[in-house]
């Protein structure tokens, strides 16, 4: 066994600064997850209590239908740390710890490989000290495990000696098949350089087939229910109206070119790398040392290097010229970019000790640079993008959330369909739903979370509120977003007016300075999702078939087929008016699974466009939960609606559709035809049907 060198000694070195200075980090911070790192990790939570309960039949099941459309790994990574450290959320982060390993091992490994040890601690140095790779391990969200994937996946392209060696080609693929299990971009990291290595190869059949068969083996079974979903939702979050929010104006803009650029030079690589690179590709150039040492630059060794180094950093135009310009999705790029910084200052430094010292001190800033920004030592710099130093003020979402409980009559453990709605007024990134429902979920407390901040309608918000068994929002402190919340101000204020909300008292200030402000419903409007022995009030009751059984032979022909965005069809409909409301009869036939899982709104409107009911449910209660619809299955069921008191059954109007509850998106309606045009109108820019009942 071969005693390490000095630089594989200072490659360990800077892995074990680097993963424990991450650790402390987290161990110091005290605030809760954003929006969509409290998502992961609330669904990673019911992923490993599927597996606790239902064993690995029941972690696949889950694993297949938490998101729907988001390729689901990330959220099922964090279950063998669960398993070690028990059932708490902070667990997850040592997805990250894991994935830095993966990280620094593939850079050592392809920076040995195409030139030696040295350049290896250079680009473990300049992966590490870069604002968003370093900021990224204090975040679970899927772009740093996707760095990591990418970054191996490299390594086991070069190490498969162009295609030739079938052991890592079967590799390669397999963690292709890991990567879009990951996210559905990784083939837009990986495809170039892969290509590029194909090409070289020869364009051989064999390397393509073996490549195809593993990734295909894993990736498939769930994209063969999710793709068109999950493409759709790539492509809107690059493109579409999610993309405008995440972006700095016209795509095609020199402006909105140059903007970008400057954040990915300050929050991304750093300005002091960039100017570094420019620096040092000047000086051998003025120097003369590509042509003093030309040798070394055209070996067999660096030719391979430079067109998949070129081949990897590609996909960074797609980023410049899309529409969503968050920096953290240009991640798993920037290794590519360390490793050609790492060439240039080991071509450029003599092979001396003075080399050396001399590369260690142009490094030394970065690091000092990452632990000024993570921990204010030794001086204070200010935050870039993702990179923050720790907040040690704690939030009190456990023991809100714990009082909340405390004044509700159920327990955990009951019937979900039995959950009580808690409305959440607030959207601030230290203190809205996703983080909210994450210590819902931790705490295993009967409640469903939503939001007011997605609702465009405030009739629709005020019907919801009166369905809320709890409202909690936040008084002072930072302001809500007028852009994303922009009804907080005036739902408080009909909280506050309303006789049926009575305030638990909560007074301890908040770490911005405000005050959390919870309200219970003492009479709600309508439950959630009642169940069939519900007493009086709304209630669904619904009998579910699969494809070809008595359900379906006994319903008779369809009246018609209104398709609710390709997933959902009303086959029929029926309605009584009662003196003090409607039942509303539905027959619905499932045309592909679900990609997400959906609910029914249902409004009854009076001839002056006022709601004056509303029930929004799961269909048949959620028994079963509809992303276990398949192709041909019917639902029937029936819902009631009661009117205010003094509300005349008369001249009533029904709108209803389907609305997906975390972000209030809804399906579209499909042009109508035949009888249902003449039963039916569109409504709500073809996302509603409405009919006289």
């Amino acid at each position: 066994m071969s005693t390490p060198s000095r630089s594989d000694l200072a490659c360990l070195l800077l892995v074990a600064v680097f993963a424990a200075s991450t650790v402390v980090w987290l161990a110091l911070d005290r605030l809760p997850p954003n929006w969509d790192d409290a998502w992961y990790l609330t669904n990673s939570l019911t992923v490993y209590d599927a597996f606790a309960h239902g064993g690995v039949a029941g972690y696949l099941a889950k694993l297949n239908s938490v998101f729907g459309f988001k390729a689901p790994l990330i959220a099922g990574l964090p279950t063998p740390f669960y398993l070690l450290f028990g059932r708490r959320w902070h667990a997850a982060y040592l997805v990250n710890i894991a994935s830095m390993l993966v990280l620094f091992a593939a850079l050592y490994r392809i920076a040995t490989s195409w030139w030696n040890s040295r350049a290896a601690v250079f680009a473990i140095a300049i992966t590490g000290a870069m604002p968003l790779l370093y900021a990224l391990p204090r975040w679970y969200l899927v772009e740093y495990v996707l760095t990591a994937l990418v970054t191996a996946a490299v390594c086991v392209l070069i190490e498969s000696d162009g295609l030739k060696r079938d052991a890592y080609t079967v590799l390669f693929g397999a963690l292709c098949g890991f990567g879009l299990l990951l996210k559905i971009s990784f083939p837009v990291f990986i495809l170039p350089p892969f290509v590029v290595t194909w090409i070289r190869s020869g364009c051989r059949a064999r390397p393509l087939l073996l490549t195809a068969l593993l990734c295909l083996l894993l990736a498939l079974p769930w994209y063969s229910g999710h793709l068109r979903p999950t493409l759709a939702n790539a492509i809107d979050a690059g493109f579409g109206a999610p993309a405008a929010i995440q972006g700095t104006g016209p795509i095609l803009s020199l402006r909105t070119i140059v903007t970008y650029l400057s954040h990915v030079a300050a929050d991304g690589v750093s300005y002091y790398f960039i100017l570094l690179a420019l620096l040092l590709s000047g000086w051998a150039l003025f120097r003369g040392l590509l042509r003093r040492q030309g040798r070394l630059l055209l070996s067999s060794v660096t030719t391979k290097a430079w067109p998949l180094l070129g081949a990897w950093m590609l996909p960074f135009a797609v980023f410049v010229f899309g529409g969503n310009k968050d920096v953290r999705y240009i991640a798993p790029i920037l290794p590519a970019a360390a490793l050609v910084l790492a060439f240039l200052l080991d071509f450029t430094l003599p092979r001396t000790r003075m080399g050396a010292v001399a590369g260690g001190l142009l490094l030394a800033f970065p690091m000092l640079q990452m632990f000024s920004v993570s921990f204010g030592i030794p001086y204070a710099a200010a935050e870039r993008g993702y990179a923050r130093r720790f907040d040690r003020r704690p939030w009190p979402h456990d023991e809100i959330l714990k009082l909340i409980a405390a004044n509700s009559s159920f327990r955990p453990g009951e019937n979900d369909g039995e959950k009580k709605l808690l409305l959440v007024g607030v959207d601030r990134g230290a203190f809205n739903s996703n983080n909210i429902e994450l210590t819902v979920v931790a705490l295993q407390l009967p409640f469903h979370v939503e939001t007011t901040a997605h609702e465009k309608d405030l009739a629709t918000l005020r019907l919801r509120l009166g369905q809320a068994s709890f409202f909690l929002y936040k008084e002072g402190g930072e302001p809500e977003s007028p852009a994303f919340n922009p009804y907080a101000e005036d739902l408080a204020r009909s909280v506050a007016a309303d006789r049926r909300f009575h305030r638990i008292p909560y007074d301890r200030l908040l770490p911005d300075g405000g005050m959390a402000r919870i309200y219970e419903n003492l009479a709600p409007s309508q439950n959630l999702a009642p169940s069939r022995n519900q007493g009086p009030g709304p209630a669904v009751e619904g009998l579910f078939t699969k494809s070809g059984s008595r359900l379906h032979a006994t319903q008779g022909p369809d009246e018609f087929a209104i398709d609710f965005g390709g997933i959902v069809a009303l086959t029929g409909i029926s309605a009584v008016t009662t003196p003090d409301g409607a039942a509303v009869k539905f027959h619905w036939r499932c045309i592909k699974p679900p990609d997400r899982d959906y609910w029914c709104f249902t409004h009854l409107i009076d001839a002056t466009n006022r709601i004056v009911a509303q029930f929004d449910h799961q269909l048949l209660g959620g028994q079963p939960p509809l992303s276990s619809w398949r192709a041909g299955d019917d639902g029937e069921e029936e819902i009631h609606l009661r009117l205010p008191s003094g509300t005349p059954p008369t001249g009533l109007r029904l709108r209803f559709g389907f609305y997906y509850p975390p972000s209030g998106e809804r399906l579209q309606v499909e042009p109508l035809q035949g009888q249902a045009a003449s039963r039916f109108s569109l409504t709500d820019h073809a996302t509603a049907l409405l009919t006289h009942i």
